[in-house]
């Protein structure tokens, strides 16, 4: 049996734009964006990635908002369960982390009268500098974030 390549996934499980961020120890690195995949499609995605990868995730530890309605926080909070049940069914570790723990961690704070989109512009530019190679969107730099997160904290 050959050795598989560790792999750290970081997962934002964002209702609308979540995605799941990949780095393994070989500088491979892409994404499974959720908008992008019906939950069939990325599960089966995660699932052969796996087969081939010793994974560690780290699952971002969310909750409904202030503001979200009922429908919304709903489909949240479905797409978390998803997740956790994938992670689970394929026998992939992970932990989850608060937003104010992995930001901490990158020294990042969203000031109270930021917008969003400038709040969003500044992870961007945070994640392009530690992987300069990497085509960075609003909808992968969390989930890259946390990935690199998981590859630096391996379980701890």
């Amino acid at each position: 049996m050959k050795n598989k390549v560790k792999a750290y996934l970081g997962i934002d499980p964002g209702s609308v734009s979540g995605c799941i961020g990949i780095i393994t120890e070989e500088s491979f690195l892409t994404t499974i964006e959720f908008s992008k995949h019906t939950t069939k499609e990325w599960l089966n995605e995660l699932r052969d990635f796996s087969l081939d990868h010793d994974c560690f995730a780290v699952l971002e530890k969310v909750h409904g908002m202030p503001g979200m309605n009922v429908v919304a926080v709903s489909a949240f909070m479905r797409n978390v369960g998803n997740i956790e049940m994938a992670l689970i069914a394929l026998d992939i570790p992970f932990i989850e982390v608060t937003p104010q723990t992995w930001m901490k961690y990158y020294n990042l704070k969203r000031a109270k009268d930021e917008s969003k989109p400038d709040w969003k512009r500044r992870l961007r530019e945070h994640l392009q500098r530690i992987m300069p190679d990497f085509k960075v969107t609003n909808d992968t730099a969390d989930a890259m974030l946390l990935a690199n997160y998981a590859l630096n904290h391996k379980g701890k």
